[in-house]
């Protein structure tokens, strides 16, 4: 059974000025969608754009899309733009550039220069020239240096948070940006076709805006006071944190943020104790995993077993995850012998597993494994989470694609916005359900019609690399309807976990199928495994794992 080839046939040219055209994508796309919710000051920003030349524009785009805010303005070179002088010119008279902007630090304007050219620059350095480019700057810094004193032109590019807006406002995060449209320029990926107008749009009050990019930026500030492990700066940012709102999607990216800082000053606990109300208190305003695991740990280390316990048991009763459920059992245990009772000794899962001693090759195991049993006759095929998240996408494609509020902001999704998140099953809970009814009872076939209409399209639960047209035909023949329902209702309970943790290998022989999952030398089951094992045996679903060690090259 082979795999489909990847696509090699050559990229599209794309025209010099292909990003203006994107660019003025972005700009249709959300004065159609959001004009009523852009201030004043935006609109004029996008009306002066509008009026300048092919030129003005074209290195406009250019300085956005680059790490800034500052530039050499004898250092751009964009073969496209007729004259880059003239173009400054008319941007420093639209107010979108500043010529020799009196507030860059000696370091930001230092580091747009070469270490030769600094010490070229400026003598003075010369008895640090040996020193690390970052360790010059510092030197720089001491002689306070003037602009002018740099002897050329310096650019500040000006309104980069209105770009912000915009790409907010087109894709509904702040972290992707103008480079998902080159990837479909170059016909990397070909997007569904779905119904994007006003009434589905996800802002709809200005407020939700600002407030969104006032949290990204305060994300983007512990993110780099992590990588710092600046542990002051981490702790400040605790007590800046916006209180709770009422829009979802706007508490949820809050309640992320908020687990990271709780989760940093949890483990500062870890050397002074005195970090961990804090920490506990943070936790106890989000509701989104681990909070309630990390809560129950920290009032374990603070000896309130008693505050502790029920919240183990509520985590136990109602788990928001599978993960969590698995948690609470472990925490309760734990926090029931601390209180003198007996527990029950945890029964350890038993699979099926298969001892093979094989040839160590230069590719991955698993292929080694999949060879093994090809020679006995079987068709073996290195899956891994591909098939049933495959035939999952392929199953739900047209409920993945419906059109929801909020759900599709821009023609650039692989999902809708809502796919991992509850309100997906939610919101379509009537439809899943008489899916699930239909697939469980053999009724809907559509797998090979979906396939052929779909194929190449972009689908987060669809690989086409490794979903086959065949390989989707032997599967549907081989799994029993019912037992795949419940596997696709498994996923819909949690999408964002249950989306891994399958066996690596689908095996075929006439009219028999087996699961395999591989475990190399020093290799062990993840969680995540063995709750998918644990759910194939309970659905009788043939299932095996093969542990493999390497036979002495001088047998």
């Amino acid at each position: 059974m082979k795999q489909p080839a990847l696509n090699m046939t050559s990229q599209p040219i794309l025209k010099a000025d292909y990003y203006r055209d994107n660019f003025l994508v972005l700009i249709r796309h959300v004065r159609q969608q959001y004009s009523d919710l852009l201030t004043e000051t935006e609109h004029h920003w996008l009306d002066t754009f509008d009026a300048l030349s092919l030129d003005g524009q074209l290195l406009y785009i250019r300085l956005l899309s680059r790490k800034g805010p500052l530039f050499r303005q004898q250092k751009l070179h964009y073969q496209e733009i007729s004259s880059i002088p003239a173009a400054c010119d008319e941007l420093v008279m639209a107010g979108f550039i500043i010529r020799q902007p009196e507030h860059g630090s000696a370091e930001q304007l230092g580091a747009l220069f070469t270490k030769p050219e600094l010490l070229e620059l400026f003598p003075a350095l010369s008895p640090v020239k040996q020193a690390k480019k970052n360790d010059l700057l510092t030197a720089l810094h001491a002689f306070h240096p003037d602009i002018s004193d740099f002897g050329e032109p310096i650019l500040e590019v000006c309104h980069t948070e209105f770009l912000s807006v915009l790409l907010l406002c087109f894709f509904g995060n702040s972290h992707q940006d103008l480079s998902e449209f080159v990837l479909a320029d170059l016909g990397l990926y070909r997007f569904e076709s779905y119904r994007i107008d006003r009434f589905q749009r996800l802002f709809t009050q200005r407020e939700q805006i600002d407030q969104w990019l006032a949290l990204s930026q305060l994300a983007d500030e512990y993110q780099d006071a992590a990588q710092r492990k600046d542990r002051e700066q981490i702790l400040a940012l605790s007590t800046q944190l916006p209180a709770r709102v009422d829009w979802p999607p706007l508490e949820r990216k809050r309640q992320r943020l908020i687990n990271q800082l709780a989760r940093d000053i949890e483990r500062l606990g870890v050397t002074n104790p005195d970090h961990l109300p804090l920490a506990l208190s943070l936790f106890q305003q989000s509701e989104l995993p681990p909070s309630r695991e990390r809560q129950v740990r920290i009032l374990d280390r603070l000896q309130e077993i008693e505050q502790a316990l029920p919240l183990a048991l509520a985590m136990a009763e109602d788990p928001v995850n599978e993960q969590e459920g698995e948690v609470a059992d472990t925490l309760l245990r734990q926090l029931r012998r601390k209180q003198g009772q007996r527990t029950t000794p945890r029964r350890k899962p038993v699979f099926d597993e298969v001892q093979l001693t094989l040839p160590q090759q230069a590719q991955r195991v698993e292929l080694v494994v999949a060879e093994h049993y090809a020679r006995r006759g079987w068709t073996a095929c290195y899956t891994e989470n591909a098939l049933i998240c495959g035939l999952f996408g392929l199953a739900f494609w047209d409920i993945i694609f419906a059109p929801m509020p909020g759900a599709f902001l821009n023609p650039f999704q692989r999902s809708p916005r809502d796919m991992y998140q509850p309100e997906f099953a939610e919101q379509r809970e009537t439809l899943i359900e008489a899916r699930l009814h239909h697939i469980a009872n053999g009724q809907w076939q559509q797998w090979l019609a979906v396939y052929r209409e779909k194929e190449g399209l972009t689908n987060d639960w669809v690989n086409w690399t490794l979903l086959s047209r065949e390989l989707v035909e032997h599967s549907v023949a081989a799994f029993p309807p019912d037992a795949l329902a419940q596997l696709f209702q498994r996923i819909l309970f949690d999408p964002k976990s249950n989306r891994s943790g399958f066996p690596d290998l689908i095996l075929f022989k006439e009219d028999r199928y087996c699961w395999v999952e591989v475990k190399g030398p020093g290799d062990k089951l993840q969680s995540n495994q063995i709750r998918w094992l644990t759910m194939f045996q309970t659905l009788k679903i043939p299932a095996q794992v093969a542990y493999v060690s390497w036979a002495d090259a001088t047998d």
